[in-house]
């Protein structure tokens, strides 16, 4: 006997006819005409490959020629005086050797052509060579501890292994240009002359500059992820993202921001950000281990605060991370060759990470 189906009832599956309309995204997300130059690559691709001579299969990396790309002085010094203070508002990674490392990929890029004919060497040199230049053995000279401004590999340098900026940094870098250039884009220039210049400012570089740097600072991440592995420059260049979609106020918060402090948070756990260094003996020194704490938790603060603002619970659990929190330090002179936490002399210096440590709790 086939059984009744009178008291059954199929639910069907939805089509594009029966969803009805949500209110948030029933009219079509228009972006402002000021940012639809994020949508066009800034930098042609053939920017980001090294000479011929380094062969067909040379993946994306930074070239002088990209770094022409990032601003050039004035505008450089103006636009990293208004990221650092405006870092001070939203403190995380260690900004003097942050902003130390920005000038030596200028330094590098005035070195000469980049060439990839020095030979191989572990991954341990290579992430020490470019992500802490200045911690070099006892013995060697102030020159030396500052390899980061050298030359590019091959250009008739003295060092075999002379380091060279990675796309991750490169893209944390553009993302801090654009982050000063938003902040300063209102604010006149230091010393400059009452009369009118000759040649009036273009919108491109004076409205349109923050908005080409953060297409940069997108695109060089993109390429970066897809020829290397993630890295601690790879969560600062999408914190530093966050800040400037979160300053600029044109961008939807749950069209663009939400979406990539989830990325963020992934990234984090993927790279073990989550798990505290003190865990993993012997494989971070001091300067490292701070670090990944500081990302961690900056990475926690804007899951929890984009979150609340979306009206949804965070991606990261309490119970699900063994990271403490950041000791609190002289930034000045916290560097990567530290052995010990140097002690801030007061908690409203500037160089005092309190204010991060009050930020995470």
């Amino acid at each position: 006997m086939r059984p009744s189906t009178s008291g059954v009832s199929v639910k069907l599956e939805p089509t594009a006819v029966s969803i009805p309309p949500s209110a948030s995204f029933s009219s079509q997300v228009i972006p402002p005409a000021s940012s639809l130059r994020t949508l066009h690559p800034p930098a042609p691709y053939d920017v980001f490959l090294p000479p011929p001579s380094a062969g067909p299969s040379a993946v994306p990396q930074v070239t002088a020629a990209l770094v022409a790309y990032l601003p050039a002085e004035p505008e450089r010094s103006r636009y990293l005086k208004a990221f650092r203070e405006t870092m001070l508002l939203h403190p995380c990674f260690n900004l003097p050797n942050f902003e130390q490392r920005i000038a030596a990929i200028f330094a590098w890029a005035e070195g000469g052509t980049v060439s990839l004919n020095a030979g191989p060497m572990s991954k341990a040199e290579l992430a020490r060579d470019i992500f802490f230049p200045s911690a070099k053995p006892n013995g060697s000279s102030k020159k030396d501890q500052s390899r980061g401004s050298g030359p590019p590999p091959g250009s008739g340098g003295a060092s075999r292994h002379a380091p060279k900026p990675t796309l991750s940094f490169f893209a944390a870098a553009s993302a801090a240009f654009a982050l000063g250039a938003l902040v300063a884009r209102d604010e006149p220039p230091e010393n400059s002359d009452p009369s009118p210049p000759a040649v009036p400012p273009s919108p491109t570089d004076s409205a349109g500059a923050s908005a080409t740097l953060f297409a940069l600072s997108e695109q060089a991440l993109q390429l970066s992820e897809k020829t290397a592995a993630y890295d601690p420059d790879s969560v600062i260049s999408m914190i530093l993202q966050v800040l400037f979609m979160l300053h600029e106020g044109q961008m939807s918060v749950a069209q663009n921001v939400f979406p990539l402090v989830g990325k963020m948070v992934n990234v984090a756990r993927l790279m073990g950000l989550a798990i505290d260094p003190d865990e993993f003996p012997g494989t971070y020194n001091l300067f490292e281990a701070e670090t990944r704490r500081r990302l961690w938790w900056d990475v926690f603060y804007y899951d929890l605060f984009v979150a609340d603002c979306m009206g949804h619970p965070p991606l990261i659990a309490d119970n699900t991370h063994t990271t403490r929190l950041p000791a609190d330090v002289d930034e000045e002179k916290f560097t990567p060759s530290s052995t010990s936490l140097p002690i801030p002399e007061g908690a409203d210096s500037d160089t005092s990470s309190t204010y991060f440590s009050l930020k995470c709790r």
